[in-house]
Protein backbone atom coordinates (compact mmCIF):
# COMPACT_ATOMS: atom_id res chain seq x y z
CA UNK A 1 0.00 0.00 0.00
CA UNK A 2 1.20 3.23 -0.79
CA UNK A 3 0.71 6.55 1.41
CA UNK A 4 1.87 10.03 0.82
CA UNK A 5 1.52 12.89 2.97
CA UNK A 6 0.31 16.23 1.97
CA UNK A 7 1.91 19.22 4.39
CA UNK A 8 -0.02 22.55 3.96
CA UNK A 9 2.91 25.45 3.68
CA UNK A 10 0.67 27.86 1.60
CA UNK A 11 -0.53 30.49 4.57
CA UNK A 12 0.63 33.74 5.45
CA UNK A 13 1.39 33.28 8.97
CA UNK A 14 -0.67 36.63 9.91
CA UNK A 15 -1.15 35.97 13.68
CA UNK A 16 2.17 35.32 14.12
CA UNK A 17 3.88 37.79 12.24
CA UNK A 18 6.91 35.99 11.24
CA UNK A 19 7.07 33.17 8.51
CA UNK A 20 6.48 30.25 10.99
CA UNK A 21 7.73 27.00 8.53
CA UNK A 22 10.98 28.79 8.62
CA UNK A 23 11.68 29.43 12.42
CA UNK A 24 13.61 27.90 14.50
CA UNK A 25 12.32 25.19 17.42
CA UNK A 26 14.61 23.64 19.34
CA UNK A 27 17.68 23.15 16.99
CA UNK A 28 15.29 22.51 13.93
CA UNK A 29 13.16 24.84 11.45
CA UNK A 30 9.59 24.46 12.64
CA UNK A 31 9.00 22.57 8.73
CA UNK A 32 11.47 20.34 9.44
CA UNK A 33 10.03 19.06 12.67
CA UNK A 34 6.22 18.77 10.74
CA UNK A 35 7.90 16.70 7.19
CA UNK A 36 10.63 14.36 9.58
CA UNK A 37 8.19 11.60 11.17
CA UNK A 38 6.19 11.86 7.50
CA UNK A 39 9.84 11.04 5.67
CA UNK A 40 10.73 8.23 8.49
CA UNK A 41 7.85 6.80 7.74
CA UNK A 42 8.63 6.29 4.22
CA UNK A 43 5.21 8.30 3.02
CA UNK A 44 5.97 8.87 -1.19
CA UNK A 45 5.35 11.08 -2.05
CA UNK A 46 5.83 13.79 0.28
CA UNK A 47 4.09 16.88 -1.60
CA UNK A 48 4.14 20.35 0.36
CA UNK A 49 1.67 23.44 -0.76
CA UNK A 50 3.68 27.03 -0.94
CA UNK A 51 2.45 30.23 -1.38
CA UNK A 52 4.27 32.95 0.62
CA UNK A 53 7.96 32.74 0.27
CA UNK A 54 7.58 29.58 -1.89
CA UNK A 55 11.11 30.34 -3.15
CA UNK A 56 12.88 30.31 -0.34
CA UNK A 57 11.08 27.16 1.41
CA UNK A 58 11.21 25.11 -1.45
CA UNK A 59 14.71 25.59 -1.86
CA UNK A 60 15.64 25.30 2.22
CA UNK A 61 13.50 21.89 2.34
CA UNK A 62 14.82 20.59 -1.23
CA UNK A 63 18.44 21.18 0.56
CA UNK A 64 17.64 19.34 3.61
CA UNK A 65 15.59 16.75 2.20
CA UNK A 66 17.76 16.07 -0.80
CA UNK A 67 15.35 13.84 -2.88
CA UNK A 68 11.61 12.93 -2.20
CA UNK A 69 10.05 16.23 -1.35
CA UNK A 70 7.73 17.73 -4.15
CA UNK A 71 5.75 20.99 -4.27
CA UNK A 72 2.73 22.70 -5.63
CA UNK A 73 1.89 25.83 -5.29
CA UNK A 74 -0.97 27.68 -4.19
CA UNK A 75 -0.98 31.16 -6.82
CA UNK A 76 -3.97 32.41 -4.74
CA UNK A 77 -2.94 31.92 -1.18
CA UNK A 78 -3.12 35.54 0.19
CA UNK A 79 -6.89 35.31 -0.86
CA UNK A 80 -7.75 32.08 -0.46
CA UNK A 81 -8.50 29.72 2.39
CA UNK A 82 -6.66 26.32 3.32
CA UNK A 83 -9.41 24.09 1.96
CA UNK A 84 -8.10 25.83 -1.22
CA UNK A 85 -4.44 24.42 -0.92
CA UNK A 86 -6.12 21.40 0.34
CA UNK A 87 -7.43 20.78 -3.22
CA UNK A 88 -4.43 22.09 -4.92
CA UNK A 89 -2.63 19.14 -2.99
CA UNK A 90 -4.91 16.29 -3.85
CA UNK A 91 -4.90 17.26 -7.27
CA UNK A 92 -1.09 17.37 -7.11
CA UNK A 93 -1.13 13.66 -5.28
CA UNK A 94 0.11 10.85 -7.01
CA UNK A 95 -2.16 9.05 -8.76
CA UNK A 96 -1.08 5.54 -7.80
CA UNK A 97 -1.42 6.31 -3.95
CA UNK A 98 -3.90 4.89 -1.81
CA UNK A 99 -3.82 7.52 0.91
CA UNK A 100 -2.19 10.22 2.47
CA UNK A 101 -1.62 11.77 5.37
CA UNK A 102 -2.69 15.72 5.68
CA UNK A 103 -1.37 18.06 8.05
CA UNK A 104 -0.75 22.11 8.21
CA UNK A 105 2.80 22.81 8.59
CA UNK A 106 2.30 24.23 12.12
CA UNK A 107 1.91 20.74 14.34
CA UNK A 108 5.57 19.96 14.62
CA UNK A 109 4.91 16.98 16.86
CA UNK A 110 3.47 14.49 15.40
CA UNK A 111 5.33 10.89 15.64
CA UNK A 112 6.23 8.03 13.50
CA UNK A 113 4.16 5.42 15.60
CA UNK A 114 0.79 7.30 15.35
CA UNK A 115 1.50 7.32 11.97
CA UNK A 116 1.82 3.46 11.99
CA UNK A 117 -1.30 2.65 13.95
CA UNK A 118 -3.31 4.97 11.58
CA UNK A 119 -2.04 3.47 8.46
CA UNK A 120 -2.86 -0.20 9.71
CA UNK A 121 -6.57 1.11 10.08
CA UNK A 122 -9.00 0.50 7.20
CA UNK A 123 -11.48 3.20 7.39
CA UNK A 124 -11.75 6.08 4.32
CA UNK A 125 -10.77 9.02 7.12
CA UNK A 126 -8.52 8.31 10.36
CA UNK A 127 -7.70 10.58 12.90
CA UNK A 128 -6.09 10.61 15.86
CA UNK A 129 -7.39 11.94 18.82
CA UNK A 130 -5.80 12.29 22.70
CA UNK A 131 -8.55 12.40 25.84
CA UNK A 132 -11.18 12.83 23.20
CA UNK A 133 -10.01 15.45 21.00
CA UNK A 134 -9.17 14.57 17.28
CA UNK A 135 -5.97 16.20 16.52
CA UNK A 136 -3.84 16.12 13.24
CA UNK A 137 -2.60 14.31 10.18
CA UNK A 138 -5.68 13.36 9.14
CA UNK A 139 -5.30 9.57 6.64
CA UNK A 140 -7.48 10.02 3.84
CA UNK A 141 -7.77 6.98 1.73
CA UNK A 142 -8.38 7.67 -1.97
CA UNK A 143 -12.16 7.27 -2.74
CA UNK A 144 -12.31 9.77 0.91
CA UNK A 145 -10.19 11.87 -1.27
CA UNK A 146 -11.53 12.27 -4.47
CA UNK A 147 -15.44 13.14 -2.42
CA UNK A 148 -13.71 15.77 -0.59
CA UNK A 149 -12.34 17.43 -3.67
CA UNK A 150 -15.61 17.54 -5.01
CA UNK A 151 -17.16 18.91 -1.77
CA UNK A 152 -18.55 22.65 -2.32
CA UNK A 153 -20.13 23.26 0.88
CA UNK A 154 -19.43 26.14 3.39
CA UNK A 155 -17.59 24.51 5.61
CA UNK A 156 -14.48 23.95 3.54
CA UNK A 157 -12.79 20.78 4.90
CA UNK A 158 -14.15 20.22 8.11
CA UNK A 159 -17.50 19.96 6.37
CA UNK A 160 -16.32 17.63 3.56
CA UNK A 161 -14.43 15.61 6.65
CA UNK A 162 -18.00 15.58 8.60
CA UNK A 163 -19.45 13.53 5.68
CA UNK A 164 -17.09 11.03 5.58
CA UNK A 165 -17.48 7.91 8.45
CA UNK A 166 -14.07 7.70 10.33
CA UNK A 167 -12.19 5.89 12.31
CA UNK A 168 -9.87 7.09 15.53
CA UNK A 169 -6.68 6.35 16.82
CA UNK A 170 -5.72 6.81 20.52
CA UNK A 171 -2.03 8.64 20.47
CA UNK A 172 -0.19 8.25 23.36
CA UNK A 173 0.78 12.41 23.59
CA UNK A 174 -1.02 15.46 22.71
CA UNK A 175 1.34 16.68 20.58
CA UNK A 176 -1.08 15.94 17.99
CA UNK A 177 -3.23 18.51 19.03
CA UNK A 178 -0.45 21.12 19.47
CA UNK A 179 0.01 24.09 16.52
CA UNK A 180 1.87 27.13 16.17
CA UNK A 181 -0.43 29.60 15.81
CA UNK A 182 0.97 32.52 17.96
CA UNK A 183 4.56 33.16 19.75
CA UNK A 184 2.43 32.38 22.75
CA UNK A 185 1.62 28.59 21.08
CA UNK A 186 5.24 28.52 19.65
CA UNK A 187 7.03 29.25 23.74
CA UNK A 188 4.39 26.26 24.87
CA UNK A 189 5.59 23.90 22.58
CA UNK A 190 9.57 24.92 23.32
CA UNK A 191 8.17 23.80 27.02
CA UNK A 192 6.35 20.74 25.87
CA UNK A 193 9.81 19.87 24.15
CA UNK A 194 11.68 20.31 26.87
CA UNK A 195 9.63 18.16 29.49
Amino acid sequence: MKIGALILAAGLSSRMGAFKPLLELAGKTLIEHTLEPFVQFGCEPVLVVTGREADALERFLTEKFAAGISFVRNPEYAVSDMFASVKIGIRGMAEDCDGFFLTPADIPLIDKEILRKMAAETAQVVRPSYQGRAGHPVLLRKDAAGRILAYEGALGLKGALDREARAFVEADSRGILLDVDTFEDFHAIENFLRR
